[in-house]
C-alpha cells in the first residue's frame, strides 16, 4: 500500500492552518466539527524565577512568558526585542522548584539583606553569571545530599517556597483562557547528581494542585517524587499529574534502571511517566550512535554529549567508551527497547519536544531568532559562533478535543502527542482510518497499544510546514527470541517540493506476532540553514567557523504504537 495526495486532508489540520478558535460556552468549547484539533505548545519554560535563568540575564516573569507565548513582544536584558510570529496554543512555565525559596527570599519580593542574598544579587552580571550557576545552583541540585545555603537560618524558607509556588499558580490561572489559550500549572524537579540530568517537568491537569512543589532538595529520588504526587494529588480531589523526563541525553543512564527499582516504584513510573522530551535546546535525545567513532547515520541530529556541569562536579571520564555506552542507556530509543523486555513495559513513553528556554520565550524555535542558548545572551556574534552546540529547541503537538487544560492534559496522558525540532509539521499515526476518502473506523491513535497481535494496517497523515518535506521513516524496535533487541529505520515515502499533504497506509512486512515491538514515525524536511550558518553568513565568517556552516534537516517524531 502506498501514498495518496489528498486535498481534503487540509480540513483535519484546519485549526493549525487557519488559527480559527472554537467558541467558549460555559467553560467548554464548541468545536466546528467532531474532529480533534492540532494544538501546539511548549512544556519546558524557565523565567527569572529560576536561579540559573536569573543568573544569565532573564527578566521575564511567568506572566510575561505566558504573554509571549500568545504573541506579545518581550524585551530581553540585552535590549533585543523578541517575538514569535505564530503564537502557541498552550504553555507551562516550569521553573526550578529547588530554588523557589531562594528566589522569593533573595530577589523580588523578599530582597533579604542576608549576605548570601547580597552576593547572589551582586553576581548577577553578564561576566559573572556563570559564578552563580557554579557556586549557587550546582551545590543545591548536584551534591548528594544537597548543600542548601545558610540563608534559611535567617529566612523562613518553608514559607518562601509556598509563597513562590502560589505565585506560579496565580500566574498560570490568570493567563489561562479556555478555548483561546491554555496555561498549565507546572514546575521542574531538578535532580542533577554529579552534574547528570535526571530532571522531570511536573505538569498538572487543573487548578487543583498540592499546596507545595515537591523538589529534589527534600525528595532526592524520583521514586520519592512519585510517592508524594500519589499521596497529595488524588483524582477524587480533582487533581491529576504527569512527570516528563527531559534532557535525557545527559542522564548517563541514571534514573531509568529497573533492575534495582522496587515493584511499587515501577508501578508509579507507569502511572506518571507517560512521555519523554526527545528534543530541546540542549540537544536531541532520540538515540546515540553505538560508537563514538560513528560520524554519520540517523542518530547524529543535533547531538550534544558534552556536559560542563558533569565535568565540574564529577571530574573527567576514565573510560570514554564505557561512558559512551552508559550514556546510551537513557536515550529515548534505548528506553523504548528496554521496555519491551519488561512484562508490564514501564517505558511506554510518548514523544514531545519543548524549548527549555531560560529567558521566558516559549515557542521561540525559529533558526533565524536563536542566539546560542542559556549563557550567550550578552555574547558577541563571534563568541556565539564558537559555541554552536545548542539549538533553538522544539515544540510539542497534541491532538485534543478542545483547547482547555483538561483536554490537552488528557491528550498528553494518553500519548496522542508528538515532537518536532521546531517546525509545525502536521502528523497523525495510528490504525484509525484517517484518510478523507475512507469510512471512519475504530482504531488506535499514536501512543496506543495494539489490541491483538494481528498485522496492523497503519494510517499516516502528514502535512508540510514552511519547508518542503523530504521523507517519512518508520523506526521499529523488536525484541526477538533470546532477548536481543533489533532496531530498524525504513523509508516508507519520499516527497517532492509540491507535496503539501499526503495520506499513507503501510503494513510491516517483517511483522512477527510473537515478538514485542514498537513503531514510531520520523518525518524529515529538506535541508535548511541552521541558526549558526545564518549567523556566519551574515558576518561573512563561514570559512573561519566551519563548524557553524552547516545545513540541518528539521523533523518530527510521533509517539510510538506498541
Amino acid at each position: 500500500m502506498g501514498p495518496r495526495s489528498l486535498a481534503p486532508l487540509a480540513f483535519l489540520f484546519s485549526s493549525f492552518l487557519t488559527g480559527i478558535a472554537p467558541v467558549a460556552v460555559a467553560g467548554t468549547c464548541t468545536p466546528e466539527s467532531d474532529e480533534k484539533e492540532l494544538l501546539w505548545g511548549d512544556l519546558h519554560v524557565h523565567t527569572a524565577y529560576s536561579l540559573d535563568a536569573y543568573a544569565f540575564g532573564a527578566l521575564a516573569t511567568p506572566e510575561a512568558a505566558y504573554a509571549f507565548a500568545r504573541g506579545e513582544p518581550l524585551t530581553l536584558a540585552s535590549g533585543e526585542v523578541a517575538k514569535i510570529e505564530r503564537p502557541l496554543d498552550f504553555t507551562a512555565v516550569t521553573d526550578h522548584a529547588e530554588t523557589f525559596d531562594l528566589m522569593w527570599a533573595c530577589t523580588d519580593p523578599g530582597e533579604s539583606d542576608d549576605p548570601y542574598c547580597q552576593s547572589l544579587r551582586e553576581n548577577r552580571e553578564a561576566l559573572n553569571s556563570r559564578n552563580i550557576f557554579n557556586d549557587f545552583l550546582l551545590p543545591i541540585v548536584s551534591l548528594t545530599p544537597p548543600s542548601f545555603p545558610g540563608v534559611c537560618a535567617t529566612v523562613d524558607c518553608a514559607a518562601a517556597r509556598m509563597s513562590q509556588w502560589q505565585r506560579h499558580q496565580a500566574a498560570a490561572n490568570a493567563a489561562n483562557e479556555p478555548c483561546e489559550f491554555t496555561a498549565l500549572i507546572g514546575y521542574e524537579w531538578t535532580a542533577s547528581p554529579g552534574g547528570r540530568h535526571w530532571h522531570r517537568n511536573v505538569i498538572y491537569r487543573s487548578e487543583q494542585v498540592p499546596d507545595q512543589a515537591f523538589d529534589y532538595v527534600r525528595f532526592p529520588e524520583v521514586g520519592l517524587l512519585w510517592q508524594q504526587l500519589d499521596k497529595n494529588c488524588r483524582t477524587e480531589d480533582g487533581c491529576d499529574v504527569i512527570t516528563i523526563p527531559h534532557n535525557i541525553n545527559w542522564a548517563d543512564g541514571g534514573t531509568f534502571d529497573l533492575t534495582t527499582e522496587p515493584p511499587d516504584i515501577t508501578a508509579l513510573r507507569r502511572q506518571y511517566e507517560r512521555l519523554a522530551e526527545v528534543h530541546q535546546e540542549k540537544g536531541s535525545s532520540e538515540c546515540l550512535p553505538a560508537s563514538r567513532e560513528e560520524t554519520a547515520g540517523d542518530c547524529r541530529f543535533e547531538l550534544v554529549t558534552e556536559n560542563a556541569a558533569k565535568h565540574r562536579m564529577s571530574g573527567p571520564v576514565e573510560d570514554e567508551n564505557a561512558a559512551w555506552e552508559q550514556a546510551r542507556q537513557s536515550y529515548y530509543r534505548t528506553l523504548l527497547g528496554a521496555g519491551l523486555a519488561h512484562p508490564e513495559n514501564p517505558f511506554q513513553l510518548g514523544a514531545i519536544g519543548s524549548t527549555d528556554t531560560h529567558f521566558g520565550t516559549p515557542g521561540m524555535v525559529a533558526e533565524a531568532s536563536f542566539f546560542g542558548g542559556i549563557a550567550l545572551l550578552f555574547a558577541s556574534p563571534e563568541a556565539r559562533l564558537s559555541r554552536t552546540d545548542f539549538n533553538g529547541g522544539g515544540l510539542v503537538a497534541v491532538w485534543a478535543e478542545e483547547n482547555t487544560r483538561a483536554s490537552i492534559f488528557d491528550a498528553l496522558k494518553r500519548r496522542e502527542a508528538y515532537a518536532t525540532s521546531g517546525p509545525r509539521i502536521g502528523l497523525r499515526f495510528g490504525t484509525e482510518a484517517y484518510c478523507a476518502d475512507e469510512d471512519t473506523a475504530a482504531g488506535i491513535a499514536m501512543g496506543g497499544t495494539l489490541p491483538d497481535r494481528s498485522s496492523p494496517e497503519f494510517h499516516i497523515l502528514v502535512a508540510r510546514d514552511q519547508a518542503p518535506l523530504d521523507r517519512l521513516e518508520i523506526v521499529k524496535g523488536t525484541m526477538v527470541e533470546g532477548g536481543e533487541l533489533k532496531e530498524s529505520v525504513r523509508t516508507i515515502a519520499t516527497f517532492n517540493n509540491d507535496t503539501t499533504s499526503q495520506c499513507i497506509t503501510w503494513q510491516d512486512p517483517t511483522f512477527d506476532p510473537s515478538a514485542p515491538a514498537y513503531w514510531y514515525l520520523r518525518v524529515l524536511e529538506t535541508p535548511t540553514p541552521r541558526w549558526s550558518k545564518r549567523l556566519c553568513a551574515e558576518l561573512d565568517q563561514c570559512e573561519a567557523y566551519p563548524d557553524a556552516n552547516v545545513m540541518i534537516q528539521e523533523r518530527a517524531w510521533s509517539s510510538p504504537i506498541w
